[in-house]
């Protein structure tokens, strides 16, 4: 059996690189860390300025109780949890109460030097947490919206194949859909009210109109003629809509078609 040399697969450092800056969590984690760079050393300014020994930086803000300073880190920790989620709002919450740590224990000469971080600690990661909660909501009705979207569009697509004119009208008369049988059975939709559409009136169809029982509950099925003489077979149903409002669904069936059809296939059979 002959030997297979394998060779080491070259990777390049270079577009790897460009790769990973180019990605959107790069520069979400970049973010990140600017954020508690930039909060880390506010907490700490006027230490950092007397062991550097400047003098003009000397503000008694920066050597006051350092309650307003620790509000910065709520940006890192509330972005976190929108952007990271539950998980990384907890790490980054324990990154926090580590970077705090050091003054309370050995810098602050203030009273409850612990206790005051303890409570902002647990507030923040509070509000951490419901970013994130938020966020995971968010991505939850944006996935079932787009799934919702996805199965309307496939109802929509096979509903135009039939050859049965389908409409949902809702309660206020205004028609919501309708498919491409229902436009070559009465063409474009001139009017958002059905009336206006199916018979040309100006206002409901008085006794032939169904509607009321339909949204009662009630399902119906009549003979629709129009005044051109065209006879439909309508079948009427209540349907509760994508916004949770009861409508119409009613098929039409263009019965004096049907008849010829059926007399035409009867006639080839003989």
């Amino acid at each position: 059996m002959a030997n297979i040399e394998y060779k080491p697969r070259k990777i390049d450092s270079g577009k790897a690189l460009s790769t990973a800056i180019r990605s959107k969590d790069f520069w979400r984690l970049y973010i990140l860390a600017v954020l508690m760079v930039f909060c880390s050393i506010f907490y700490y300014f006027g230490e950092i300025v007397d062991l550097v020994g400047w003098e003009s930086p000397r503000w008694g803000f920066f050597y006051g109780v350092h309650d307003i300073h620790r509000l910065l880190f709520l940006i890192p920790i509330v972005y976190t949890g929108y952007v990271f989620g539950t998980r990384a709002v907890i790490l980054v919450t324990i990154v926090v109460v580590g970077i705090c740590a050091p003054r309370a224990l050995f810098i602050s000469p203030f009273p409850h030097p612990i206790l005051r971080p303890l409570v902002f600690i647990l507030i923040a990661g509070t509000l951490g947490y419901l970013a994130a909660l938020v966020r995971a909501r968010m991505k939850q009705r944006g996935y079932l919206e787009s799934v919702m979207r996805r199965e309307i569009d496939r109802l929509s697509a096979l509903s135009d194949r039939m050859e049965e004119g389908i409409v949902i009208i809702g309660p206020d008369y205004r028609i919501r859909y309708f498919n491409n049988s229902m436009r070559r059975y009465f063409g474009e939709v001139t009017s958002p009210y059905c009336y206006k559409y199916l018979r040309g009136l100006d206002g409901p169809c008085g006794e032939v109109c169904q509607l009321s029982e339909v949204l009662a509950g009630a399902v119906r099925r009549w003979r629709y003629e129009l005044p051109d003489g065209r006879v439909f077979e309508v079948l009427a149903s209540p349907y509760s809509d994508a916004d949770g409002t009861v409508c119409q669904y009613a098929t039409f069936k263009d019965t004096m078609a049907h008849e010829e059809r059926g007399k035409r296939e009867s006639e080839q059979q003989d």
